[in-house]
């Protein structure tokens, strides 16, 4: 017995000597107690405002993580280690489950939620993104969530219009955030945000060391539009420290107008009607035509008034690439073609390229297609707005072609296209040259 009793002493007394920290707290505060455990470890131990409590424990361990959890326990705080020697301690998701009974979603109509995410990541305790989806989650029924939905009620309503607002958010924070932040930025001077360590490092963890406490927003209406870069919404960060109470305002500026979703997609219901009339100075023809692009299809149909026909579709498989065939009768032969063709857009001009394999159909009652030429059109597309209410543009489409054919050798040739398009309320006129395989075309037509 007393060996056994010796040897419990020994372990006891090991396991106390060995361990790197040894604290002893009674009705301590909690600030006070992760203090201490910050000196003793060296680490450092962040925390949401306005984290309180009394501790009393006994403490001996090895190492800081398991100091936390004797620390923490039945407390509502949990700690979430950052980085090195880096630990958050705070009530992460009490906000949410206090809130989770008074939740709505909110389903957008105009405004493209995706186009805001720099705003989402700052209401993270008070809104959800819904996955797969253009809506979100909006927590509670008190003042601060009617502020937030009052907010995305304006921007739905005023997405795609041209107004510039200025929304701004208040989050309280610790003074050893404050602190450390300050620390970060090495700039006491100046209250901005402005080091890419501080502004990094707060964006990180912004819903976990930050309270929401307010929300605004309002339109300017004079504004100098050079120095704002409305496409990429760009958050300023600002440090306030007023009667020994710390925050975060927050301070974003943006133009409705490149909120709504991709013109692709919006319009991708929409049905379009486009007549018009050709004259190709080669052949000596006149051409009328008839086309209607409706979802995803294209149809044209184009005749010369000669019994001679030309009718070609198209489909959009994604943003870049489309498919399609042309059928049309030449003498006694009808001609198929296969299409396929991709876009890129580039920050000054678009880029079209077109693959075309052309073949010929001799005998109605057979299945067999004979393949007799192949063609490969690379072409740029560069837009201008003539007039200052931009009322009409120019379109230049230079380029250059392959073809590859069985009667002939392969050869290169220039194509160049222009257009002029001048737009009504709910259509526009279309006047069009181009040159394409040393034929030359003018085109005149009506879009409604």
């Amino acid at each position: 017995m007393k060996k056994v009793l010796i040897l419990i002493i020994v372990v006891f007394s090991a396991s106390f000597y060995f361990s790197n920290i040894h604290l002893s707290f009674n009705e301590a505060p909690l600030e006070e107690v992760l203090q201490k455990l910050e000196e003793v470890s060296g680490s450092i131990i962040l925390t949401k405002v306005n984290t309180s409590g009394k501790i009393t424990k006994e403490i001996n361990t090895l190492d800081l993580e398991s100091a936390l959890d004797i620390i923490l326990y039945s407390t509502d705080y949990e700690y979430k280690k950052v980085g090195h020697n880096l630990y958050l301690v705070g009530d992460f998701d009490l906000i949410i489950q206090e809130s989770v009974q008074n939740a709505t979603e909110i389903n957008f109509k105009s405004l493209e939620i995706t186009k805001i995410s720099n705003i989402l990541m700052l209401l993270n305790q008070k809104v959800r993104k819904v996955p797969n989806s253009n809506s979100i989650i909006l927590f509670g029924k008190d003042e601060l969530s009617s502020e937030i939905l009052d907010f995305f009620n304006f921007l739905d309503d005023n997405a795609g219009k041209n107004k510039v607002i200025t929304y701004s958010s208040s989050h309280k924070i610790s003074k050893n955030l404050y602190d450390y932040l300050i620390c970060l930025e090495k700039n006491y001077g100046d209250s901005s945000l402005k080091s890419k360590d501080a502004i990094g490092f707060l964006e990180s963890n912004f819903s976990l060391l930050t309270d929401l406490e307010k929300v605004e927003f309002y339109e300017i209406f004079d504004i100098n539009k050079a120095d704002v870069n409305f496409k990429e919404n760009i958050n300023n960060y600002y440090l306030i420290k007023k009667d020994e109470e710390y925050r975060v305002l927050v301070t974003s500026t943006f133009n409705l107008e490149n909120l709504t979703v991709e013109e692709k997609t919006k319009n991708v219901s929409n049905l379009k009607t486009n007549l018009g009339v050709s004259y190709q100075f080669d052949s000596n023809e006149i051409i009328s035509s008839i086309s209607l692009q409706f979802n995803k299809s294209y149809f044209k149909i184009s005749s010369n008034f000669n019994n001679n026909f030309k009718f070609t579709y198209k489909t959009t498989l994604n943003d870049r690439v489309r498919i399609g065939a042309i059928l049309k009768n030449k003498e006694d032969l009808i001609n198929v073609s296969f299409l396929l063709d991709d876009y890129e857009d580039f920050n000054n001009f678009g880029l079209y390229g077109i693959l075309q394999v052309n073949s010929q159909i001799e005998d109605l009652n057979s299945i067999l297609v004979d393949i007799n030429e192949l063609t490969y059109d690379l072409v740029a597309v560069k837009t201008y707005t003539l007039g200052e209410k931009q009322t009409s543009e120019l379109s230049l489409y230079p380029g250059f072609g392959l073809s590859i054919s069985k009667e002939n050798q392969p050869s290169i040739y220039f194509n160049f296209g222009a257009q002029y398009a001048f737009p009504f309320q709910k259509s526009k006129v279309l006047l069009s040259y181009l040159f394409h395989q040393h034929l030359h075309t003018i085109s005149l037509s009506f879009e409604f």
